[in-house]
């Protein structure tokens, strides 16, 4: 369950509104038994790293167990801390590691050592694979089993390798003496099939799924990339990797590991990127589950959207836009369509009610998404957590909603206003609201209707409520495209059938003084 539990800055909340207790109703009736839940507690800590665990953040985490207690679901409460790409190419000091492992897990042990057994608790996510974690990482993880321990003997503790969890150096672990652990590995292999394009993976593009001769010609890397290019040449290494016989070969080394040392394995992530060929991807994911079923392993795909889940895009909706051959092809059936039906009638309310896109967190389905230099923030009693802008010359932060809410502002936008609380700290302060078309390229710019907003028309240093009528925003700012990385001078073709953002944008060429506040973003009725 990507981006639920996870932030990519200290002090920003994560999405704690995307999913539900109907989620969960959904992934159970599609066969799913085990949830890995990455929490990135490092930037939910007050201080960073090794303070106290926001209270929010537990609340949340505690209906989350809730939910899978309910539906018979092993929920993983996963310390994904240390992922961000900025971290793996300047990695932390193992000292920093054993201080934040210290730091948060009495916190979460002391906190649901008395949950079912359907908790189990994942120590930390893919361990760098530095000389120092390599030398040093099977001692620290025993402290932090020691730590657990010391409140909490009953629930299971994922353990796993320095190296980010790869097989070559998994297989060469000594069990602990703890009984109750798994063993966890990761797999993405062959890598240059699996995260080809993935910015987190290999830069090459069309590798196929078995290897194919006749087709490496399609196969695309720049020049810098050798290693890419003597891999797919007819001496390298994937003419011999590139078939499920080898991708079993992978699977039951884990696998013999495990039986040879008599603990439970399991692969906490797998799979292979969603615009891979399609038939190549499927031939892959097939061939990994079944050689996780042969051999006796339970996996986890990693994600329900993402790289590498079982949605038809990395940013799609669940589960409006479920690939059912993939899905199918990761071991899981389609949800019940009476579950479907529900979760489509929570969304029933708006536009009676409205409809709250931003209230500290994400409104229910919305994702924030593209949030540059603004940071969640308390505030006052009133407002709690809001938004805040860290730099007015270039910042902003972009509100994704879900699609039954997309449609009802369309079908109802001459009747609606898009409201927001707003504090200024500078009277000469401003900025746009826009809301904002997909972005499909060269072709499809994400055409923006804007309304600017202006601190002088209001009061300065207190929150004020703006309403805007929907129909009032009009096409008259420039179109960014991240895909086409080019301007577009308005053009009129803003298109409602494409609309899926509200984007605050407080860029400005030179820095203004001060910052501005947002919060209670909603849309309603006039």
């Amino acid at each position: 369950m990507l981006t639920f539990f996870e932030s990519w800055q200290a002090g920003n909340l994560p999405d704690l509104n995307k999913y539900d207790e109907t989620d969960f109703a959904m992934l159970k009736s599609m066969g799913v038994e085990v949830i890995r839940l990455p929490i990135h507690f490092a930037n939910l800590m007050e201080p960073a790293y090794t303070g106290k665990v926001y209270d929010i953040v537990f609340e949340k985490l505690d209906q989350v167990c809730d939910w899978a207690e309910k539906n018979q679901i092993y929920l993983v409460i996963d310390d994904h801390s240390f992922n961000s790409l900025d971290e793996d190419r300047n990695p932390p000091s193992l000292k920093l590691y054993k201080e934040h492992l210290e730091a948060v897990w009495p916190q979460i042990a002391q906190r649901y050592k008395d949950r079912s057994e359907y908790i189990i608790y994942e120590i930390v996510n893919e361990p760098k694979k530095s000389q120092e974690f390599l030398s040093k990482w099977v001692k620290i993880q025993q402290e932090i089993i020691d730590v657990i321990r010391t409140y909490d003997t009953k629930h299971a503790i994922v353990v796993t390798c320095a190296n980010y969890s790869v097989i070559d150096t998994f297989v060469k672990m000594k069990p602990y003496k703890d009984p109750n652990l798994i063993y966890t590995f990761h797999f993405y292999e062959p890598s240059i099939f699996c995260v080809q394009g993935c910015t987190w993976g290999v830069d090459v593009k069309n590798v196929p799924f078995p290897y194919d001769k006749s087709r490496l010609s399609e196969i695309q890397y720049s020049k810098e990339n050798t290693w890419a290019e003597w891999m797919c040449s007819s001496e390298g290494d994937y003419q011999r990797q590139g078939n499920a016989k080898w991708v079993n070969q992978r699977i039951k080394q884990a696998a013999d590991w495990g039986k040879k040392n008599k603990v439970r394995v399991w692969a906490g992530e797998m799979g292979a990127a969603y615009w891979i060929n399609k038939t190549d991807r499927l031939a892959w994911i097939n061939a990994a589950v079944a050689a996780f079923k042969a051999n006796n392993i339970p996996y986890c795909s990693w994600g329900i959207d993402g790289d590498t889940g079982f949605l038809k895009t990395g940013s799609g909706s669940f589960p409006d836009d479920i690939d059912k051959d993939a899905l199918e092809a990761y071991g899981f059936k389609m949800p019940d369509e009476s579950l479907i039906a529900k979760k489509k009638a929570s969304y029933n309310d708006f536009p009676q009610k409205p409809y709250i896109v931003y209230d500290g967190l994400a409104g229910k389905g919305t994702s924030v998404w593209y949030r540059w230099y603004t940071k969640s923030v308390k505030d006052d009693d009133v407002h709690q957590y809001c938004e805040k802008t860290e730099s007015l010359k270039d910042s902003s932060f972009r509100l994704y909603l879900p699609k039954p809410i997309i449609s009802k502002v369309i079908d109802n936008r001459d009747n609606l206003v898009l409201s927001f609380s707003v504090k200024f700290t500078d009277a000469k302060q401003n900025f746009r609201v826009n809301l904002t078309d997909s972005d499909g390229g060269e072709e499809l710019p994400p055409w923006r209707n804007t309304v600017y907003i202006k601190a002088s028309d209001y009061k300065v240093g207190e929150w004020v409520t703006i309403e805007i009528p929907v129909s009032q925003f009009k096409e008259i700012d420039n179109a960014w495209s991240d895909k086409a990385q080019k301007s577009f001078k308005p053009q009129g073709k803003f298109d409602w059938s494409r609309f899926d953002c509200v984007y605050f944008d407080f860029w400005h060429e030179k820095d203004m003084k001060g910052d501005i506040y947002i919060d209670d973003v909603m849309f309603k009725l006039k």
